[in-house]
């Protein structure tokens, strides 16, 4: 990160909470969900406590430790807006306050989301026919990650509280907003043709 003190460190779990924060997988509420899931999906003949994609993804979004409209967190909170800038722009959404509303910003740090499915994080989308769109994340601190499961590997992430690295910081983000935006428009485009016959699932 920067080369002045700063709150923000590099270091594997930190790093993800700094950013895009996690749910709190101690509480009573969330133990006793998980272990409803868990029991289904051994009963069902999955072993190792595995939960598959679609229930991770409701149990993640059960528990955000945070409103998915208006995430408190650096990197959940700056993309989101970042993109609804970019989609403002497109005529992809409109400036109103239920249009915006659209764009949520899920973390699932320390769920079987990320324990199972390597995704740290994700965006969901609703488009205007009410299908949502899914864009998801994996940060990590080693730059040198290539096999990644998420859409989008975010390993460079500048500290937002240093002045010398506002620009980069921001310019950083709009990159990453930029493809989170082009996830978007190409599960968009891939509905669309479905429906028109183009293609198969």
């Amino acid at each position: 990160m920067g080369k002045y003190e700063s709150k923000f460190e590099q270091t594997g779990n930190l790093f993800e909470w700094q950013f895009i924060g996690e749910v709190d997988t101690n509480s009573y509420e969330y133990q006793k969900e998980l272990y409803k899931l868990q029991k289904e999906s051994a009963e069902e003949g999955v072993e190792n406590d595995h939960i598959p994609y679609e229930k991770a993804v409701k149990l993640a979004k059960k528990f955000q430790p945070f409103d998915p409209t208006h995430p408190n967190k650096p990197f959940a909170r700056d993309i989101r807006i970042s993109l609804l800038d970019l989609m403002i722009n497109k005529k992809l959404i409109t400036e109103s306050e239920e249009d915006q509303d659209r764009i949520k910003f899920y973390t699932a740090v320390k769920t079987p989301l990320d324990i199972f499915h390597g995704i740290d994080a994700f965006i969901e989308f609703e488009d205007s026919n009410k299908k949502k769109h899914l864009v998801t994340f994996d940060l990590t601190i080693n730059p040198q990650k290539i096999e990644c499961k998420s859409d989008i590997i975010v390993t460079e992430l500048p500290d937002p509280d240093l002045k010398e690295e506002t620009l980069k910081y921001n310019a950083t983000i709009e990159r990453y907003a930029q493809k989170a935006l082009g996830c978007i428009e190409m599960r968009k485009s891939n509905e669309e043709n479905k429906e028109k016959g183009f293609l198969r699932d």
